[in-house]
């Protein structure tokens, strides 16, 4: 575990912080599984990976989703149109009178938008374990909400949907979009909730990318975000591996240069492409520890060419899982967007610079990365996070997880992943300029009240004292500059500068 903050800042409360949180994590916040070991169980820890597979396609046929219908056109980026806008949406939890306690939980590249059960659709959800009661994303204080993305294929506007105009589906006349185009969509749905600011956006992979987006596009309406194995800009390695992904499709001669919907599905070509990816999405580690040279099921010695060992077991169901289950041009259509996504903006020389495009992010951020990640290497992560850091941002964190699971982490290592945004969600910091140059060290904590779900101040600073049920001892770390000092019933701490961890001797958010 890497853990970093501002400069000047010791590293080893935060890391004992998060490590405590996981072991809450693991007692209290999630239902038992015959899959889920103590993180430090070694390998009998890495055993338990082989039973356990993102849930990206669970759901039935995805009934149970709202629909949202613009009738008016919604233009994109590069000015092309598309006659009216369709959003799939799902929800959880209850949206308070003020409408403040909304997170808005953006997704991967083929995710729906049926993160987790509910009434209407009990089937698990891709972040079961996430959302809920007591959970990292709590429904007992926040308002869920989970698109499909634009340009997907679980009911949002996008190549399989049917052109109003034509009567036809869009195929190839779908417009190319960028992740911004999305991110847009998902506020003119915020738009017609009557939501004008979210309490977080939170995300992962492609959504991590969104959520870094929304915070420079929407600086107004977005208080906080996480940002999860995802990046700030593109890199050549990662579009690499998508270019071989949308080639194994292309070239299938199926496709028919994306007009296929009154034919054959390029099954093949979505196969392959799905093998590529699941390569980028797990790790090398994983896999030695997993299947090594272990030669499939009914393999007893080596002749021809067809697949004898596990991992090529392992890679051909995976592509045939796919089939019938996701649409090969929304693959293209978004992957292509992803390729080139960038949040730079010229600075004052008229050079890229995505110091320039970052400045408005002035919210706290969670930024996590994961070691073992091929797709998002973890320099991109850290990236995001230095980069708002010499914007200004004063209130950013970063994660870096050793997890063997690769770019699925954040799908599959709950136990890691969870208390992290737990944290985040339950807590924010803020700064506030104090007498004598010094700065306060603020922590909210979203508490339900009868008007709703708010945010009730316990401030952790000299002279001050939190009151009534959340006047508690909190205990955290800031710079060398400043010096925890008891305070009567709470410690306190005097800083120059950056943000810290504060954490609660008592359970609960504060």
């Amino acid at each position: 575990l890497i853990v970093t903050s501002a400069p000047g800042m010791s590293l080893k409360p935060m890391a004992r912080h998060l490590r405590n949180m996981q072991v809450m994590a693991m007692r209290q916040m999630f239902r038992p599984s015959r899959y889920r070991l103590h993180p430090f169980a070694g390998a009998a820890r890495s055993f338990a990976v082989a039973a356990k597979e993102p849930e990206y396609h669970t759901g039935g046929n995805f009934e149970g989703y709202h629909l949202f219908h613009r009738s008016a056109p919604f233009t994109f980026r590069n000015g092309e149109q598309i006659p009216e806008l369709q959003i799939a949406y799902e929800t959880w939890g209850h949206l308070n009178n003020k409408k403040d306690n909304v997170i808005l939980l953006q997704c991967g590249m083929s995710a729906s938008s049926h993160a987790c059960s509910h009434a209407r659709n009990p089937a698990p959800g891709w972040w079961e374990e996430y959302i809920g009661p007591g959970r990292p994303l709590d429904t007992n204080l926040f308002y869920v909400i989970c698109t499909n993305n634009l340009g997907g294929c679980y009911g949002s506007s996008g190549p399989s949907a049917i052109n109003s105009h034509t009567g036809q589906r869009y195929g190839s006349s779908f417009p190319r979009f960028e992740v911004q185009d999305q991110v847009a969509a998902q506020f003119v749905l915020l738009d017609h909730l009557g939501i004008d600011q979210v309490h977080a956006c939170v995300g992962a992979s492609l959504g991590g990318m969104q959520s870094v987006c929304a915070a420079s596009m929407f600086p107004d309406r977005v208080r906080k975000f996480v940002s999860i194995s995802a990046c700030a800009k593109s890199f050549p390695g990662s579009i690499a591996f998508r270019h071989a992904q949308r080639q194994a499709i292309m070239s299938d001669p199926n496709w028919r240069g994306g007009d296929y919907y009154d034919g054959q599905l390029p099954a093949n070509g979505l196969r392959l492409a799905r093998q590529l990816g699941t390569i980028t999405y797990r790790s090398g580690l994983e896999w030695q520890q997993r299947f090594g040279q272990s030669l499939a099921k009914g393999i007893t010695k080596r002749e021809g060419l067809k697949n004898e060992f596990m991992i090529e077991n392992y890679l051909a169901h995976q592509g045939e899982k796919w089939v019938n289950a996701y649409d090969p041009n929304s693959l293209l259509w978004i992957s292509k967007a992803m390729d080139g996504f960038s949040l730079e903006k010229p600075d004052r020389d008229g050079k890229p610079s995505l110091l320039e495009g970052l400045k408005e992010a002035m919210m706290p951020a969670l930024v996590i990365g994961v070691q073992h990640d091929v797709l998002f290497p973890v320099w991109q992560q850290k990236e995001i996070a230095d980069t708002l850091r010499k914007a200004g941002n004063k209130g950013v964190v970063y994660y870096e997880l050793d997890s063997i699971y690769g770019h699925d982490s954040f799908l599959l290592d709950a136990v890691s992943i969870g208390p992290a945004v737990k944290g985040s969600g339950s807590w924010t910091f803020f700064l506030e300029d104090a007498s004598g140059g010094h700065t306060r060290a603020v922590a909210t904590c979203g508490r339900p009240s009868r008007t709703g779900v708010g945010e009730q101040r316990c401030w952790i600073s000299s002279g001050h004292q939190p009151e009534g049920k959340h006047r508690r001892q909190h205990e955290g770390h800031f710079p060398s500059a400043g010096k925890w000092r008891k305070g009567g019933g709470a410690r306190s701490a005097e800083s120059h500068g950056e943000v810290g961890v504060v954490r609660s001797r008592q359970r609960g958010s504060c």
